[in-house]
């Protein structure tokens, strides 16, 4: 089989044009839409521990009578990506030479083949892009603050922290119903329209009691009446000899609808004097999520600084905590912002911990949060009197984009297995690209599930690759 060398020659030829249809349309995306009960966190109780390779359904004598599957899509984060890539060439990679490895953001990590000892030629993905009108402008000032470039979501971090610190001046009080209640007078459409490049003047015409339209580094940041954004952009991802290569980016979206556009929205109060606005960063330093975590934080204190550097009347206090990827340490963290008066917090990061805070912490507590990288469609549809909001666009796009990237010319898969993280992520994810992938008229095999931090997934490769 050839279908490596036609992948690479297709993608730097004509593209991947069709992920961009299938995905606009990908809201209705039949049964798998609820994300397959994830609310309780991943925590096991659909019966499986994840440590035998199954799903916790049947999962154990295969789809495939014994053949291995043209593709499989691997849904993780790089500290468990490690062991599992390295169990994958040590074990396996000889047997099926021609099996495409599809991953999501979590995995698209330029250190993994250096960790893997691989160079992970065999692996594509798709990762929300910086498409934003101020995503040059964000890349460079990131470069320039910390000397690397910028990760993912870490454009959609910057334009968290933005959207807080203009609604808390919006509001002149670091209040969570004040400030929920100005996220859209300064995200959508109604007044002037400011940028990253010109974040400070944004500040002062609102501190000055007018709204504004501010349009990011990630997107144009429009937010919904469920608090998601209403356009996205995917970067195709490729291995390719121990580097990434982005090979395409794909814009889809939907214009904002009328209720969308009447969406309470509060008129800024305006500042006479100084005003300091009190932003929380919640975000993975450690765990499993760890060496995204770090960059993305990063991203969200960007905006903060310069700010600050501004010299306005208006000036932005952040403090940091690391939910170490638990759902347990996140809503910790999160009840110590709420305790020391952050009225609004960048974050989490992961969605099994950003469901849990939300629920147990930014609801009842009235405070707002907008997570830059949680991406479960749970979120949509927490019932959160309209305090969580995301800058990340949901799964219900990127499975089926991951799903038409595996179907397309690109790869040609005609079958293809699944092995994903045991919580509400990679649960939902997985549901996404399953459904997709099989209303495509492709064929679905082994589902395996497996938890973070495992001494070894050889059986979970064995499972899905039917060996």
């Amino acid at each position: 089989m050839t279908r490596r060398i036609q992948r690479r020659d297709v993608l730097k030829g004509a593209g991947v044009a069709g992920i961009a249809a299938l995905a606009g349309c990908s809201t209705e995306s039949g049964d798998g839409s609820d994300g397959g009960d994830t609310s309780d966190g991943g925590d096991g109780s659909d019966g499986s521990d994840g440590s035998d390779g199954s799903d916790g359904s049947d999962g154990s004598d295969g789809g495939s009578g014994g053949d291995a599957p043209d593709a499989v899509m691997v849904v993780g984060f790089p500290e468990s990506g490690i062991q599992l890539f390295r169990d994958f060439y040590s074990d396996f990679a000889s047997d099926v030479p021609d099996l495409d490895i599809i991953v999501p953001d979590g995995l698209i990590d330029s250190d993994l083949p250096g960790e893997v000892d691989n160079d992970m030629n065999n692996v594509i993905g798709t990762a929300p892009s910086a498409g934003g009108p101020g995503a040059d402008f964000f890349t460079s000032s990131y470069e320039e603050e910390y000397d690397t470039a910028p990760g993912v979501f870490t454009a959609q971090a910057y334009d968290a922290m933005a959207v807080e610190i203009l609604a808390a001046t919006a509001a002149g009080e670091n209040d969570g119903e004040a400030i929920r209640d100005r996220i859209r007078t300064v995200a959508n459409p109604g007044g002037d329209e400011f940028g990253p490049e010109n974040l400070p003047e944004a500040v002062e015409t609102v501190a000055a009691g007018d709204p504004v339209h501010y349009v990011g580094a990630s997107s144009s940041v429009d937010f919904d009446v469920n608090g998601d954004i209403a356009t996205a952009a995917y970067d195709v991802r490729d291995f390719q000899d121990g580097e990434i290569v982005t090979l395409d980016t794909l814009e889809f979206g939907n214009e904002l609808s009328d209720e969308d556009l009447n969406a309470p929205a509060a008129d800024p109060v305006g500042i006479d004097g100084e005003f300091e606005a009190k932003i929380g960063v919640l975000m993975p330093e450690t765990g499993d999520l760890g060496s995204l975590g770090g960059p993305i934080r990063d991203g969200a204190l960007l905006a903060a600084i310069q700010v600050n550097d501004a010299d306005l009347n208006v000036t932005v206090d952040t403090r940091v905590e690391d939910t170490q990827t638990d759902p347990q340490a996140g809503i910790s963290g999160a009840n110590a912002l709420v305790d020391a008066g952050y009225g609004a917090v960048v974050g989490p990061a992961a969605s099994n911990v950003n469901l849990q805070v939300a629920d147990q912490v930014y609801i009842p507590n009235g405070v707002v949060g907008i997570s830059p990288s949680s991406t479960s469609p749970d979120v949509t549809d927490l019932d959160d009197n309209d305090y969580v909001f995301r800058t990340a666009p949901s799964d219900l796009l990127q499975g089926p984009a991951m799903a038409e990237l595996a179907r397309g010319d690109t790869i040609g898969a005609e079958s293809s297995g699944t092995l994903y993280l045991n919580d509400a992520y990679g649960q939902s994810l997985e549901e996404e690209y399953v459904s997709s992938f099989e209303e495509s008229g492709g064929t679905i095999g082994e589902r395996v599930s497996f938890e973070p931090a495992q001494a070894t997934y050889t059986s979970q490769w064995s499972s899905v690759l039917n060996q």
